[in-house]
């Protein structure tokens, strides 16, 4: 599996979306990183340049950012995305916009194409039947930054073909991971659910512990004796 013949698409380029193409550029793979907001238009390019610059700087990479940057194109036209065999939304945690997205990359990838979510929150089982072909779609959850951390989530949903998620599970070893293949889709995926099963606890420890320090806090006017 060589990442250089497989072309990438990015769709949003906000803080995770530049520091996930800085990986796939890494990896080796072309990517097509397309901006729905103008804004992000001006801001991606030197945000990458400069994820690229202090990875090359402190021994992360093996070439200066000019290397890795002939792979990419920054731009907000859709149609440059025809060539990618896989497709990542990492647009803001809203249905609306996402379906917005789904529409317009989806009239010129082709059907075999990958198209997946950068979600965290909303169900890939919801997402999937957004799209025209639900079985090639998938979720991709990653940490911020998304270059340098080792974590991400594959995840299927409910009408998606196990093979795709299996498919994307075995590439991302390719961008330095240790990937979660999710099979079942669960709320909160599997990261999520335990991170908030850990706050639910401490939260509960320090409710216990305040409990206990008015118990053991003297009434007024009286000396607490301590040992």
């Amino acid at each position: 599996m060589n990442p250089r013949e497989i072309p990438v698409g990015i769709v949003g380029l906000g803080l995770m979306g530049c520091s996930i193409v800085t990986c796939l550029l890494i990896a080796g793979h072309p990517v097509v990183a397309v901006a729905p907001i103008p804004v992000d238009l001006e801001k991606a390019g030197p945000r990458i340049k400069e994820h690229l610059l202090n990875a090359w700087q402190n021994g992360l990479i093996d070439n200066e950012p000019e290397f890795y940057l002939k792979q990419l194109i920054i731009t907000e036209d859709y149609s440059l995305l025809e060539p990618c065999k896989l497709v990542n939304e990492c647009t803001i945690e809203n249905v609306d916009i996402k379906n917005s997205v789904y529409k317009k990359v989806e009239t010129v990838i082709s059907k075999d194409a990958i198209l997946s979510s950068n979600t965290s929150a909303i169900p890939i089982s919801q997402l999937q039947q957004l799209t025209l072909y639900p079985e090639r779609f998938i979720g991709l959850h990653w940490t911020e930054p998304a270059h340098t951390t080792r974590f991400l989530e594959v995840i299927c949903g409910d009408a998606t073909d196990i093979s795709k998620g299996e498919y994307v599970y075995e590439l991302s070893h390719l961008w330095g991971k240790e990937p979660i293949l999710v099979r079942k889709d669960i709320a909160g995926f599997i990261t999520n659910r335990l991170m908030y099963a850990m706050y639910r606890e401490a939260i509960s420890l320090v409710k216990m512990a305040m409990r206990l320090s008015r118990m053991w806090t003297a009434p007024a006017g009286i000396m607490r004796v301590t040992s």
